[in-house]
């Protein structure tokens, strides 16, 4: 039995010095591979050996972070983010007459140096551009002076800053109209014309919501398959720090069916891919994986347990490193839920219970093999920097032409 929980210690990254109380959950099922779940999504196992994009978002908060990374891995390295006005200008001046730190920090050594560095490896760089209400978005498309301004926009900031691709994260939350979904196909397929015009190589790449095949959606999957080069499935955040329930950022699995025993989840990235993979070749296909978890207050310590409103934060990895030395944490404990594949930690902090929801190197491990056993396209990271200075959750990703 010791032997068992050395064995789980190292696959979590912990040390038996540090950890006052350690128990492990497991069910008496044994784990599930994804690879037995390949016919869910493709309706056959399509394993293949062609190179695995690996593409690592660093979002300009963690500039800090710059000269620490791990980017030797990355086949790409994707800067987060410029941010579009109403009249498709880049966003400069935030509120507080301020400049905007996005584009601040496009601007810093610290981020050129990194840009520099990546091209040196060979890796491709690439120009985040974000719109993230849905009346900004609408402004922009649906206006076509706006929409050519905002092309003009990214063009120039592409050209100047020598960047490869581009990458489009406009997330609509909500429902918008026929047109709206009509005017992004065309706002795309113009912003590719416009970068193969500087660059004959030049792809555009386009985040999407995991459940975009389920619901109507900004990205009408069936009209951009064949002007989009790579689709970010962004299969993360299922669970949220305003979520009602802890529960796991990524579940593989776990989605209610009639033949699983409570307790069970709405949504898994599994149900998710088998409705975007009848729509989008799975080549064109890159799944995002989290560098972070979720915490909350909760009210008990059982799985799925109620939350505390307003107690939700994100949690990288590196936070939940820290928990295991932290003399104010009790009986800390350390989960593996057979049901979604993934860890989660149970900590009292004086009289409160605490839960987070997190991903570790066995639970990315499985992800990559569902991404090599369905034939997608790569894997990419959210975000850079969170993982920072522990190298665990990069063993999966740096042998994924081997698992």
């Amino acid at each position: 039995m010791l032997s068992q929980i050395r064995a789980i210690l190292f696959v979590l990254g912990l040390s038996l010095i540090t950890i006052t109380i350690y128990v492990v959950w497991q069910n008496t099922l044994p784990l599930i591979s994804p690879i037995a779940l390949i016919d869910v999504i493709t309706g056959h196992s399509t394993a293949s050996k062609s190179p695995k994009i690996i593409y690592g978002f660093f979002p300009y908060w963690n500039s800090k972070y710059a000269n620490e990374l791990n980017i030797n891995f990355l086949t790409h390295l994707a800067y987060f983010a410029i941010d579009l006005n109403p009249d498709g200008t880049i966003n400069k001046i935030n509120v507080k007459k301020e400049q905007e730190p996005g584009w601040n920090k496009i601007n810093s050594n610290a981020v050129e140096k990194l840009l520099y560095q990546s091209k040196l490896l060979g890796q491709k760089t690439i120009l985040t551009v974000t719109a993230m209400d849905p009346e900004l978005i609408e402004s922009i498309l649906e206006n076509p002076s706006n929409s050519r301004t905002a092309i003009n926009s990214i063009m120039e900031i592409y050209k100047n800053k020598n960047f490869d691709d581009i990458n489009v994260d406009f997330e609509y939350v909500g429902k918008p109209e026929t047109t709206t979904r009509s005017n992004f196909i065309t706002f795309i397929r113009n912003l590719k014309n416009a970068c193969r015009t500087q660059n004959k190589n030049c792809q555009i790449d386009v985040d999407i919501f995991a459940d975009t095949a389920t619901k109507d959606r900004l990205w009408d999957l069936v009209g951009l398959s064949p002007v989009v080069d790579r689709f970010i499935v962004m299969a993360y955040d299922y669970s949220r720090k305003s979520s009602s329930q802890a529960g796991p950022v990524a579940p593989l699995t776990g989605k209610c069916n009639h033949q699983q025993s409570l307790p069970c989840l709405d949504q898994d990235i599994i149900s998710h891919l088998s409705q975007i993979t009848k729509i989008v070749p799975p080549e064109k296909i890159i799944l995002g994986i989290p560098f972070y978890g979720y915490e909350w207050q909760t009210a008990g310590k059982d799985f799925l347990a109620n939350t505390y409103p307003g107690t939700g934060s994100l949690a990288s990895y590196s936070r939940i490193q820290s928990l295991f030395s932290d003399s104010k944490i009790s009986s800390l404990s350390a989960m593996w839920s057979q049901t979604t594949l993934s860890p989660y930690l149970v900590f009292e902090k004086g009289e409160e219970t605490h839960q987070i929801y997190f991903e570790n190197s066995e639970s990315l491990k499985q992800k990559i093999k569902l991404v090599k056993s369905a034939n997608l396209g790569g894997v990419a990271i959210w975000a850079l920097g969170y993982e920072v200075p522990f190298g665990e959750l990069w063993e999966p990703i740096k042998n994924i032409s081997t698992l």
